[in-house]
């Protein structure tokens, strides 16, 4: 399993309390969770190695291909690309510009970090709403692709409700990690970046 802040034990004023107890508890098994997710993202990939190259080689050497390779590479890229979410948003490892930030006291990042969360939970509540609909849709209709294999959509529909839930369930936790931080009742550092650590 791969540690980071996520990992952690809480660093609080009573670390024994059955509240922090069960955030500590959630928390670990959440970072279990978005292994799990990020493994099987890892095997999308591996997936979509193997499917692109065996299609080229069989159209370069037996002019034929994988029937419906288009359609299967892109739910695999569904698994490839939603289902690691929630384990970099834990991370904290999207792409941020920081040139003022920086400057700023670490009373404001937490402030801030408080307010990405939040926002980000109504950015993707909505979207994680939606893939629910489509998933139960794509259930009840019995939708498929159209091609010989005449695969089923429901499939891509759950890696991507399943990615968008875990994301939205962590982006809660970051927002009540990051309140809890910002008032100080659980003290944690914030992370330090190359430029940051002196010598």
């Amino acid at each position: 399993m791969v540690v980071t802040e996520r990992t952690e034990p809480l660093q609080t004023h009573n670390p024994t309390s059955t509240p922090m107890k069960t955030l500590g508890c959630a928390r670990g098994s959440l970072a279990w969770l978005e292994n799990i997710f990020l493994l099987v993202g890892v095997l999308c990939i591996m997936g979509l190695c193997l499917i692109i190259a065996s299609s080229v080689l069989l159209r370069t050497f037996s002019s034929s291909g994988i029937p419906d390779e288009i359609v299967i590479v892109g739910e695999m890229m569904i698994g490839a690309l939603i289902l690691p979410l929630a384990f970099v948003a834990a991370d904290r490892g999207f792409i941020c510009v920081e040139i003022f930030t920086q400057r700023l006291g670490p009373k404001f990042q937490k402030g801030l970090n408080v307010l990405t969360a939040i926002v980000g939970l109504i950015a993707v509540a909505p979207i994680t709403y939606a893939a629910y609909l489509s998933l139960v849709d794509a259930f009840e209709s019995g939708a498929y692709f159209f091609g010989l294999m005449e695969l089923p959509k429901w499939p891509g529909q759950t890696l991507f409700f399943l990615g968008y839930f875990l994301f939205f369930i962590r982006l809660i936790d970051l927002a009540i990690h990051d309140i809890l931080d910002a008032f100080g009742v659980i003290n944690s550092k914030l992370p330090e970046t190359n430029d940051e650590v002196t010598y």
